[in-house]
This record gives C-alpha cells, structure tokens and sequence, in this order.
C-alpha cells in the first residue's frame, strides 16, 4: 500500500514509531488500528518538528495550534478527533518509560459531530419474516441463519458476531453473553426457543464439520490456537468474518434488496426495542455506553413518523 505523502517520514522519526508500534501489538490492537494509531502520531510528530516543538515539551494549548493546522488542512472533526485519539496513545506510551511527561491530548475532542443512522429502516415483522424463510441447507448456509437471529433477534453487531466465543453460550439457561469492548457494554439476553435448538445443533454437529472440513481442504492456512474457541469461522479458516458477512449480504441483496448490511438490521432492532422497552432496558439490551446514543434511535421514531404525517396529511 502507497503511503500518503503526509505519512510519509523522517528515518528520525520512523525511529520514534517503531517503540510505539511494538506498544500497540502488546495492548492488543489489530493490523489496521496499529497502521492508523502510527500515522496520525507521526503526522503529529512531523507537525511538532516543523514548529520546533519537543514532545515532552508539548502542552495543551500546543494541541489547540495543531487542531488549527489540521482544519486548514481540511480535516474533519471526525479525523481530527481520530488524531487527538493517536497522539493520547502516542504520550501513554511515553509514559511507560517517563511516568513524569504530561499527556496534553488526555480529554481533548472536537465537539458537535453528528452521528447518521442507518436509512431504510425495516420493520421488525420483515426481519422476523425473512429469518424464518431463511433456506439453510449447506453447512455454511446453517451457520449463516445462526448469524442472522443473532443480527436480528439480539441486535448483535458484526464485531459482537466477531468476539463471540463458544462458551458465551448458556443454551441450559436460554441466554447468550455478548462481551463488551471499549466502544460496547457487555450484556446476557434471552434467546428466542428456535434458536436454542439451531445453536445446539451447531454447536455439536454443524461446527465441527466445517472445522473438519477446513482442516481437511485448508491445512496451511488453519490458525487452531486462533479459532479454537471462535463460535463462528470464515470460509478461509480464520476468525475474521467481515468478509464472510459481506458476501452474505450480498448475496441476500440479490433477492431482499431492501435488506442491506448488519447496522440496518440493528438500527431497525433497537427501534422495534423502543416500542415496547424502557430506555434504559434497550440500553443494556444494545450494549450502548451511553444513554445518548440509544436516545439517538427515539429521534429516528419521530423523524419517520414525521415525514408520515407529511406523506399522509390530507392537506398536504
């Protein structure tokens, strides 16, 4: 991949990086967040080495000169904020070896960035139609169904899909643990009775065939101590399966075009919620951090009742 030439730096500091690179691969960051996280803290770097600035130097107003800068560069608020997010990881790292050295980006972000809901939102009575019409008759295509009721039934993300493990599941009890990360709350749910018995047959008979089946076809590409206790697994044979829901949808695009990728799903799920739970019991129930973010799905329902009258209004 050719690098943009605002990443593009001085031996001096790609030496800088390489500390905070080997950081990052021990927190746990995956490729791409280690590849942004290094950029934008050397996009910082570079900044502060053309206004003669050192780092241990750097103060709070600093920052405020190089918000400055990134907005005449055209930044958005959004990527701006993804910088400040950078650099706080790029002085915790500094700390490990300096505990004294100040972190100036600590609590600095722009404000006032919308956050956009899915469109086309779908009614729940849809989504439930379309699980239970669902053909499953391959392995994949079981497995497929399972991440679907998730998606539709617990208002699971594709990252939640992603994190799941098998033993998050208590089909005794009739409920899954959907654990959090930094950006989630984690939750236990109910599941619907149809899916206890899909999951149970998946668990012991429709999994261990596909991982049979990748070990046998796959050998060299297998990552057992990675998948081992994965619930669900890429047709590659690893845990990542972004790839593998985006040609589901794909595929389920060609004959439902109205449905179109897993945040329409679940936006259209915490709205259905809305309907007959509290707010804060759909705040749990989405995982959401904040209250805000599941008041954000009230203002959809008034948004679309809204444009209904307008639709429908007799004077209109």
């Amino acid at each position: 991949m050719i690098k943009k030439p605002e990443y593009i730096f001085t031996s001096e500091i790609e030496s800088k990086l390489t500390g905070f690179k080997t950081y990052l691969v021990k927190l746990g960051n995956v490729k791409d967040t280690i590849r942004q996280k290094t950029n934008y803290a050397g996009y910082f770097l570079k900044w502060s080495e053309s206004e003669n600035l050192q780092t241990e130097e750097v103060r709070y107003n600093d920052l405020l000169n190089f918000i400055d800068y990134c907005k005449l560069e055209g930044n958005s608020k959004k990527l701006i904020n993804s910088k400040l997010r950078s650099i706080q990881s790029y002085y915790a790292y500094l700390k490990k070896n300096n505990p004294n050295i100040i972190n100036p980006a600590i609590n600095l972000r722009l404000k006032g960035i919308g956050r956009k809901l899915p469109s086309n939102i779908i009614s729940f009575a849809e989504l439930d139609n379309f699980y239970k019409n669902y053909k499953a008759s391959s392995l994949f295509d079981k497995c497929n169904k399972i991440m679907l009721g998730l998606l539709i039934y617990q208002g699971a993300n594709s990252g939640a899909l992603h994190d799941l493990e098998a033993e998050n599941l208590n089909l005794r009890e009739g409920k899954i643990y959907i654990p959090g990360n930094r950006k989630r709350n984690s939750r236990k749910l109910e599941l619907k009775p149809f899916q206890i018995l899909d999951l149970h047959e998946y668990l012991n008979e429709v999994r261990p065939k596909i991982l049979k089946e990748l070990i046998k076809t796959k050998p060299h590409r297998i990552n057992k101590a990675d998948i081992e206790n994965r619930l669900f697994l890429s047709v590659t044979g690893t845990s990542c399966i972004k790839n593998r829901l985006r040609f589901l949808f794909i595929s389920i695009r060609k004959t439902n075009p109205e449905i179109l990728n897993p945040k329409q799903i679940r936006a259209s799920v915490i709205i259905h919620w809305l309907k007959n739970y509290n707010l804060r019991q759909v705040q749990y129930m989405a995982g959401h951090r904040c209250v805000s973010s599941t008041e954000r799905y009230q203002l959809n329902n008034i948004d679309s009742l809204q444009s209904k009258i307008e639709k429908f209004h007799p004077l209109k």
